[in-house]
């Protein structure tokens, strides 16, 4: 069973404060590219030959034609960044619960993602991690059962030979090299 995350908000703040700065830079960008663009169009050749109202008529006109042009252009913008946003917020937000369950001690059996999010690889490396650690934690288990069961048999020797073998999966590098 696929298990698909249908809010698109997930992490409002975060969400809400990338499109507000994605549509300021638009705004601005947008202001800059009407100065420059009016300028040009204004300076350019044969535009001295028409009179003040066809001129006044002109900037109106383009005013107007920009202003619905970039309207469109940035709710457009803003809607698809709302679905890039979830396919890439999503996933984190999703990891950050995995990453809270796990802190508590609480293995999480497979880490979810969908054709779609951007961090695909990130959720397959974590989903391998997760279950090499269950499956450490869980041989580890087992030893340490095997090692009171020695002990209890008065078999000390085998006691120790499993403690050694103890959390051999985990690495830890020397730092006091």
């Amino acid at each position: 069973m696929i298990k698909k995350r249908r809010q698109y908000l997930v992490k409002p703040k975060l969400q809400l404060k990338y499109l507000t700065i994605l549509g300021f830079v638009i705004l601005i960008s947008s202001v800059l590219i009407y100065y420059v663009f009016l300028d040009t169009l204004l300076s350019s050749p044969g535009m001295d030959q028409l009179s003040a109202g066809a001129v006044k008529h002109f900037v109106n006109s383009y005013t107007s034609g920009f202003f619905w042009a970039v309207l469109i252009f940035m709710a457009v913008i803003l809607i698809e960044s709302i679905f890039y946003f979830h396919r890439l917020i999503g996933p984190i937000f999703f990891f950050e619960k995995v990453m809270k369950h796990l802190s508590e001690g609480n293995f999480i059996p497979k880490v979810h993602f969908r054709k779609k999010d951007e961090t695909k690889e990130l959720a397959i490396v974590m989903d391998q991690a997760l279950s090499n650690i269950k499956n450490a934690v869980s041989n580890d288990r087992k030893k340490i059962e095997e090692i009171k069961l020695a002990i209890t048999d008065g078999n000390i020797d085998k006691a120790r030979q499993l403690l050694c073998e103890l959390t051999q999966w985990f690495k830890i590098e020397d730092d006091q090299k």
